[in-house]
């Protein structure tokens, strides 16, 4: 599953290399789950009561500062409803 793969890589890359050990031991316990279920909590389909598993799947799924949203305007001027001033539209 390529979305999983997307997230599992950008937690390592980004977050593994300063994570602690107890993080670093939930995520490997995570990968020992089956896929789908994998994919359940790291998609949002479902939620585990393991305090230690949510706190690395919050970590993985949560958003980063530098990304872009639907709601951060690509152009200067942009306005709520996507619409340039003086674009006609």
């Amino acid at each position: 599953m390529r979305e999983l793969d997307v997230l599992l890589e950008r937690y390592l890359s980004e977050r593994w290399p300063t994570a602690p050990e107890g993080e670093r031991a939930a995520f490997a316990a995570l990968l020992e789950l089956p896929d789908p279920d994998l994919a359940a909590l790291c998609l949002g389909q479902s939620v585990t009561p393991v305090s230690s598993l949510a706190a690395v799947i919050t970590d993985i799924t949560g958003p980063r500062p530098r990304e872009l949203s639907s709601l951060t305007p690509v152009y200067e001027g942009d306005s709520e409803d996507g619409c340039r001033p003086g674009s006609g539209q």
